[in-house]
């Protein structure tokens, strides 16, 4: 591993550590200030004392931070594979196993455990997805007058669901990748031991236009869930409600 790419890990991982930093102090920050104001409603939640209290541990944290990138960009420290095309497996899997006459065994194989790979990990994400959306169904969960304690709840389901669902995702995209590398391995080696036996390779496919990714798809569903539920449920109405409500303050109609 060069210094260079030993740097631009050494930067990212410092730029994350920040931003989960700040997220952090923002959010006690406002949880001690809606404390506060409970007590005292004309109490200010962020004050310029209280951001820089909270501010001066981290500070040295972003100066090192704003050293490296100064430093970085003087020598000219940049990813050197910026420029180039992200190089899809599945689709140079698919260049190869094209031109295999008759796919082997092992080439099967790999392509039976990427489908269960893709059920297994699609079938996880949306079993995680059923607590939540069982938990927003319920108009009991959303009181019309404790908004942060709403909005607090509906975190403390949707976060670790969530991440346990992206996780599961992760991981079998991670295994379904591998498996694509060792099919086209095996693709490889078949197309040779055709050439040795005289067998002709299939002719070189044209590009295949890109088809929407599971991904994708799964955000339209569950965004189109979401609002089917939030419809349901009566929060459409309550936001145009509140949403009147407010423009109607702004403008000195209230």
């Amino acid at each position: 591993m060069t210094g260079k790419r030993i740097y631009l890990i050494l930067q990212a991982a410092l730029c994350a550590l920040l931003v989960a930093l700040l997220c952090a102090s923002a959010a006690d920050i406002f949880r001690e200030g809606s404390a506060r104001r409970a007590e005292d409603p004309v109490a200010h939640i962020y004050t310029p004392e209280i951001v820089a209290e909270r501010f001066a541990p981290i500070a040295p944290l972003c100066f090192i931070f704003v050293g490296l990138t100064v430093a970085g960009l003087l020598l000219g420290a940049k990813d050197e594979n910026v420029d180039r095309p992200v190089r899809d497996a599945a689709s140079a899997r698919d260049l190869v196993v094209a031109r295999v006459a008759r796919p082997s065994e092992a080439m099967r194989r790999e392509r039976t455990a990427q489908r269960r790979l893709t059920i297994v990990g699609r079938g996880a994400f949306a079993l995680c997805m059923v607590p939540v959306a069982v938990y927003i169904a319920n108009p009991a969960h959303f009181p019309e007058r404790d908004l942060e304690g709403m909005f607090y709840a509906l975190l403390r389901v949707l976060l670790p669901w969530t991440a346990v669902g992206l996780g599961a995702l992760a991981v079998t995209a991670v295994l379904r990748e591998k498996c694509v590398q060792r099919e086209t391995e095996a693709a490889q080696a078949q197309l040779r031991a055709e050439r040795a036996s005289g067998v002709m390779p299939a002719p070189k496919p044209a590009a295949q236009p890109e088809k929407r990714g599971a991904a994708q798809i799964a955000l339209i569903v569950a965004a189109v869930a979401l609002i089917v539920i939030g419809i349901v449920n009566g929060s459409a109405r309550d936001v145009l409600y509140k949403a009147i409500m407010i423009c109607t303050e702004c403008v000195g109609l209230g």
